[in-house]
């Protein structure tokens, strides 16, 4: 029923949960369903035969709930549990007339449904065996060919790195890496939230020619760089910590042989079933109001850690770097050149410093109360903070960068006691960064096109014995980075894949103009449902030589800003009457890159 609904009737496409899903979630109803059954059919023998009617409706119901419930998400649980035990009272007298019927049915169709669900995850198993044979036997490139690695520090923004002028030392293994690396000081990401600008850096594509939306995941239309480095006999193979828009549903996946996204078995895994989400969430709202009187504190703290753990349970990026170097040590094939791709989620929101990480700037939550104030908010969106509450966020994030590049440090060492740097290019860079109110009320990121959220790290990082460190300060688009892996494996010649390389961009002629574009995400207090149904005008960037022009929303509200005098974009200068040449002209290349003025049109629902 899910699977249905979300390719025929949903407007939200995405899973967000573990591939297995499709034999986990039988699995977990079934033992809910005959554990309840198991528990009832004793009540039942020690009541009286009415108590054994009300058990078989009672089990009746709970059987046909599952499936209402994911074919129509929209209904409340009770409701639904109200229906199916209606639907349950009407069957159970026709069947209590067929016992044996009913005792054959049961006995034949539990061994079925079991069979069926090992079926389910045995042929996903069989997929993967299937998928790594052909990789294996597949002709290999021509000798001498480099391995690419992609790293993507999830959220990471070029002004909060010490790289990048930041007062703070939250970078200093990138600040290393720079001295021996291509160093990209105004590199811009084609948008501003994580789907978007990877399916842009995969495809090479801009955001208006793509699938992917808020809701939408990445379709097949257009060739992702892994599916041609793996034609081409490269191993492919994908790491990701952001579960949401980099997992196996988001389209980014297509090309990867590898690629690991919700480790298995996690608790928030279970979730994926809808009767326990349904169950989760009223436990949750059970703890909520109960958390409202002082008596139920203690209860309340005891079981937190618990539902932390049980609906989030983030992958932090020391398990995406285990995760990549067990494939790198004993799944691959050591004559085949690869390329891989590490999503590193640390500094997202809402910026939890693992347990072994150290607070570098601020001061810890001074109590329990202020902690669970700074999670709410930055957990659940909502909305901007006040003036006293903005340093601590700040201070938390700056925490999380710090930390992140740190445990990148310590996956380059382990790269070098493998000899693997002496192959390998390595590209690093972010998806988007963070905005923290430095416009009136932006925050977080996919909610603008300033320079907070598309200022992006990047450097290309060469073998260890090439030895050509330069310094691109013209401004480039992350969207250049599938050709510019497809040249740095050698390819580009046959390539597909439109772009650029911008391992061969020097100081010499500027780039071509940068485009970023954006359909805001909601804002905290609009309904999601009522938000989907609106018509969502796109904003677009774009960034030439010393110039950012900006173009937002259905009015078409302009925005110029130089960017060399006024980096933090604070003064727009569009209606200066001496400058309205360049801002014509920059009005007409915009035009023409998103093929015509940006409308709804160009973007998926």
């Amino acid at each position: 029923m899910t699977i249905l609904r979300k390719q025929y009737g949903a407007t939200n496409r995405f899973y967000w949960t573990t591939r297995h899903f499709v034999w986990l979630v039988p699995l977990i109803d079934l033992v809910i369903l005959v554990g309840l059954a198991a528990v009832l059919g004793i009540v039942a023998r020690l009541g009286r035969r009415w108590g054994q009617e009300w058990t078989f409706r009672a089990v009746g119901g709970l059987a046909l709930l599952p499936p209402l419930l994911a074919g129509f998400p929209g209904i409340y649980a009770s409701a639904g549990l109200l229906l199916t035990t209606g639907i349950a009272w009407r069957l159970t007298p026709v069947l209590s007339r067929r016992p044996a019927a009913v005792r054959r049915l049961v006995r034949v169709g539990l061994p079925l449904l079991a069979a069926a669900v090992l079926a389910l995850g045995a042929s996903l198993a069989s997929l993967d065996w299937l998928e790594a044979r052909r990789e294996w036997t597949s002709p290999l490139p021509s000798p001498g060919s480099p391995n690419v690695l992609l790293i993507v520090l999830d959220t990471v923004g070029a002004d909060h790195l010490n790289l990048y002028g930041y007062q703070r030392p939250t970078g200093r293994t990138l600040a290393e890496l720079a001295r021996r690396s291509i160093w990209f000081r105004e590199a811009r990401a084609a948008s501003s939230w994580t789907l978007l600008s990877h399916a842009s850096m995969f495809t090479g594509r801009w955001p208006h020619e793509l699938s992917a939306g808020w809701m939408s995941p990445l379709d097949g239309a257009h060739r992702t760089v892994a599916e041609y480095l793996r034609s081409r006999g490269y191993a492919t193979a994908g790491f990701v910590g952001n579960l949401q828009y980099c997992g196996w549903d988001s389209g980014l996946a297509r090309g990867f042989t590898t690629y690991r996204d919700h480790p298995f078995l996690r608790l928030a895994d279970l979730r994926a079933s809808v009767l326990v989400d349904r169950i989760t969430t009223g436990a949750l709202a059970i703890q909520y109001y109960a958390e409202k009187f002082t008596v139920f504190d203690g209860i309340g703290a005891a079981v937190r850690p618990f539902w932390q753990k049980f609906l989030y349970d983030q992958k932090r990026a020391e398990v995406v770097h285990h995760e990549f170097l067990e494939w790198l040590d004993h799944d691959r094939d050591p004559n085949r050149p690869f390329f891989g791709f590490l999503n590193l989620f640390d500094a997202h929101s809402p910026y939890e410093l693992r347990p072994a990480g150290i607070h570098r700037f601020g001061a810890r939550p001074r109590n329990q109360h202020e902690e669970d104030l700074l999670a709410q908010w930055l957990g659940e969106f909502l909305g901007a903070p006040s003036d006293r509450l903005v340093p601590p966020f700040r201070d938390r994030y700056d925490d999380c960068v710090a930390d992140l590049d740190e445990q990148l440090g310590w996956l380059i060492d382990q790269l070098d006691r493998r000899g693997v740097l002496e192959q390998t290019w390595i590209i690093i860079t972010s998806d988007h960064g963070e905005s923290f109110g430095e416009h009136p009320g932006v925050f977080f990121h996919g909610r603008s096109l300033y320079r907070t959220e598309l200022h992006v790290p990047l450097l290309i990082v060469p073998p260890v014995p090439h030895f050509s460190p330069r310094v691109v300060n013209e401004p480039v688009s992350l969207r250049d980075l599938a050709a510019t892996i497809v040249d740095l494996a050698s390819l580009g010649a046959t390539s597909p894949i439109p772009g650029t390389s911008l391992a061969r961009i020097g100081n010499g002629p500027a780039p071509a103009p940068v485009l970023s574009e954006v359909i805001p995400n909601r804002l905290s207090n609009e309904n999601p449902s009522e938000w989907l149904r609106k018509t969502r005008w796109p904003s677009a960037a774009l960034t030439e030589g010393d110039w950012t022009y900006i173009r937002s929303g259905k009015a078409a509200r302009e925005e110029l800003y130089r960017i060399r005098e006024d980096p933090g974009e604070r003064q727009n200068l569009a209606s200066e009457p001496t400058l309205q040449p360049v801002l014509l002209r920059l009005g007409a290349e915009l035009d023409r890159l998103s093929n015509g003025a940006l409308t709804p049109d160009h973007f998926p629902p």
